[in-house]
């Protein structure tokens, strides 16, 4: 345990600080650090129990030349802190606010108004921001390369075409669990956001091939994406993807029942640097994608396979996983 009265005579030099999962780490110590460090460019204090607005707003007044935030899973982090952080650090490039179900909007618009500069931006779980409030942001700041609005219910459609118009260098987009996005917004998407790289679109169940589609012919750089549970999805429209996204790594089809052998052998013949492939699914689910044979081919062509998740595949036996795994020098985890 690393209290924060421990930091308080700590060098003015300091430009870096990891404190995240340190318990007995609060606001004053905080604060000691950063009157002490006001050249302090990033600090991390993710899952820090005791740190309030209260840090956020000491920050902002001692160390305006601060990039990078960590304050996910923290104690009560609230708009006011937030808007306190926005007005004094307007260098700030990175922000995880991951887990804080009282930032709102009011906290996109002080980013959007202090923080042009702001390029990672995690709000997973913060569930009271809308389209409203990341459509703001998007348009004050285009320099947006991540944004993660996981289980953000109200945010949906709207704010992805927002990103899509004003964010031409985003990289990554997570949208599990968020409000409806539509093949539209998808398309968009794509169209504006060419270097996409990771998109997480699972539970995103109104979502049909016409996405991949459009994410295929736009996104060539993609190497992660997730469409679990989007189960509208066919052989045709993944076939298309894999094929145009020779980069990908990681590929998430939990749950997308429509899929059949002839996407796994699409995965096979154009996915040389799969490194985890999802194709679980759940009891009653009629996941009909993975069988011995397609399996083993996968397993032939794509040796740098890591992680495979047959959970629930009814028609893959225990002899096959085996020799997946010799095939793969026994290195692969494979969920059963």
């Amino acid at each position: 345990e690393v209290s924060g009265w421990a930091l308080a005579t700590v060098t003015p030099r300091l430009r870096e600080l990891t404190l995240s999962g340190a318990t007995l780490v609060t606001d004053a110590g905080v604060g000691a650090v950063a009157r002490a460090c006001t050249g302090l460019r990033q600090i991390a204090l993710r899952q820090c129990r005791s740190i309030s607005d209260a840090a956020l707003a000491t920050l902002a007044a001692h160390c305006a030349s601060l990039t990078a935030l960590d304050v996910a899973r923290c104690g009560v982090v609230t708009d006011r802190g937030v808007s306190k952080l926005a007005a004094g650090c307007s260098q700030l490039a990175s922000l995880q606010l991951e887990g804080h179900a009282d930032v709102t909007d009011a906290s996109l618009h002080a980013l959007a108004a202090g923080c042009p500069k702001l390029s990672l931006l995690n709000l997973w779980v913060c569930s009271n921001v809308t389209d409203a409030g990341v459509a703001a942001l998007a348009q004050a700041c285009p320099n947006l390369t991540s944004l993660d609005v996981r289980l953000c219910s109200k945010v949906g459609a709207v704010a992805v075409s927002a990103l899509a118009a004003h964010c031409p260098s985003l990289t990554a987009l997570y949208t599990e669990r968020a409000g409806p996005v539509d093949d539209e917004a998808v398309v968009r998407l794509a169209a504006g956001c060419p270097r996409l790289a990771l998109l997480d679109l699972g539970m995103q169940d109104n979502l049909t091939d016409a996405a991949l589609l459009a994410v295929a012919e736009r996104c060539s750089q993609l190497r992660s994406l997730s469409v679990a549970y989007c189960k509208q999805l066919t052989d045709a429209g993944v076939s298309t993807l894999v094929a145009a996204c020779p980069q990908l790594s990681t590929l998430d089809l939990n749950n997308c029942t429509l899929l059949t052998q002839t996407t796994l052998e699409a995965i096979a013949a154009h996915c040389p640097r799969l490194q985890s492939l999802d194709l679980g699914g759940q009891p009653g689910s009629g996941q009909r994608l993975a069988t011995d044979a397609g399996l083993l081919e996968l397993a032939a062509a794509c040796h740098g396979l890591r992680s495979l998740n047959i959970r629930y595949c009814s028609d893959v036996s225990a002899e096959a996983v085996e020799r997946i795994k010799d095939l793969l020098c026994a290195n692969v985890q494979v969920r059963q």
